[in-house]
């Protein structure tokens, strides 16, 4: 495996290489053009042979998804959950070009799944702590901003294990340290090697960060060395001059131009979508949103249980029992969101003004619960009729499914034709 600094693939402009960042994706990328060496590939063709990875990846993170839909929401909602999170255009792009994100939408997705294993059966099993500790490790060697998944992971076992189990509370620690350490055992095996490399190469720099960044001041092009480059940090500019700031190349402000890349944005962000497809999935999450806001109890992780006899008429006492599954999944969910959209203004603000949605794309799984969440409680309240509400998510489905078709065919052929 190369080092960040190797000359052969180190950026010109930038004077680093991505090398320094975890590279399993890449590793298999190599696996498919070795393959397709074996019969004299030409350049394109080696280049379609390791995009063939991204597209397992994404065909991957669509599979866990369907799977964690349908314990996670009932009947006709499944479908258009899966459809929100796995035919999201942007994503379905990631699996078209090499990158790591891609992989990272895969290991998100297999922890999801493992949370909906779990929250399906009440009780961690083997085999889904198993999953867990994959997930996690695939998840460790993508990308760094996948890493709060990683975090709520932890929390979520930890959590559900001493607030949501009926045993003893003894029982339930040690159901923690003994399970706790084959989950974690089988998550260092997986991706330990990586960060004890780094550790090695780099001084002890685990994920090779501060190696990278002293790499981009030796090699860089003069202007774009960390102590010289234009961060807003340097430029004093305030959040305002950042959300409101447009680049000529840009269709719309850098708030605008992140959430409509975030959506879909093709190409080498040339490819926009119509702003009023993005208007309509705007207004479709809003809808979620305002769902949302009418079961907050949603978030409340602690079940009540009366006790009393009505025998006797005694007044009921009210007591707590334990917390709600349900309930600590929804909260980690939200963690879940703030995490990769903190990293990403703090890259903005001191290292790199840039406005891509996928930077952000590890809020998708746990925004998309919530708008389908938000658009179930909609339709059950104002929709009574069952088989209505059965074609409305039929229709929805079928319209977010093909979205990302329709980009292809009307935006994505024709500016490469």
């Amino acid at each position: 495996l190369p080092l960040g600094d190797e000359p052969t693939i180190r950026d010109a402009t930038w004077g680093i290489s991505y090398a320094y960042y975890p590279i399993l994706s890449y590793m298999v990328s190599s696996v498919f053009m070795g393959i397709a060496g074996l019969f004299h590939a030409s350049a394109d063709g080696l280049l379609h042979a390791a995009r063939m990875a991204d597209v397992l990846f994404v065909t991957g993170a669509v599979y866990f998804v369907v799977k964690a839909s349908g314990k996670l929401f009932p009947k006709e909602g499944r479908w258009l959950f899966a459809a929100l999170a796995g035919f999201m255009p942007q994503a379905l792009f990631l699996g078209t070009y090499v990158n790591t994100d891609s992989l990272a939408l895969l290991s998100m997705a297999m922890i999801l799944y493992s949370w909906s294993c779990y929250l399906e059966a009440g009780d961690w099993s083997f085999r889904n702590s198993i999953l867990l500790a994959v997930g996690m490790a695939v998840c460790a060697l993508s990308y760094y901003n996948t890493y709060g998944w990683i975090l709520c992971s932890f929390l979520f076992f930890c959590l559900t294990v001493l607030l949501c189990r009926e045993e003893p509370v003894k029982q339930r620690v040690a159901f923690l340290f003994r399970r706790g350490i084959v989950i974690a055992a089988v998550t260092l095996a997986l991706c330990g090697w990586w960060f004890i490399r780094n550790a090695v190469l780099y001084d002890g720099d685990l994920i090779g960060r501060k190696a990278c960044a002293q790499c981009a001041e030796k090699y860089a092009a003069v202007d774009y060395r960390p102590s010289r480059y234009p961060t807003p940090e340097k430029l004093n500019w305030s959040w305002k001059d950042i959300l409101l700031y447009q680049d000529p190349g840009w269709q719309h402000n850098w708030l605008l131009t992140v959430l409509v890349s975030f959506i879909g944005t093709f190409g080498l962000m040339q490819i926009y979508m119509p702003y009023s497809v993005s208007k309509a999935y705007f207004l479709f999450f809003g809808m979620g949103g305002i769902g949302i806001l009418t079961m907050l109890g949603m978030f409340y992780p602690k079940k009540r249980k009366a006790a009393g006899s009505e025998k006797l008429k005694i007044k009921t006492i009210t007591v707590y029992d334990k917390w709600d599954r349900k309930g600590i999944f929804h909260l980690l969910l939200i963690l879940l969101i703030l995490i990769p959209v903190g990293l990403f203004m703090y890259y903005v603000y001191y290292s790199d003004n840039q406005a891509q949605g996928r930077y952000i794309m590890p809020a998708l799984y746990p925004a998309m619960y919530f708008v389908t969440a938000g658009w179930n409680r909609l339709l059950e309240r104002f929709v009574k009729k069952e088989n209505i509400r059965m074609w409305i998510y039929r229709v929805l489905t079928a319209l977010l499914v093909a979205s990302p078709f329709l980009c292809y065919i009307f935006l994505v052929v024709p500016f490469y034709g």
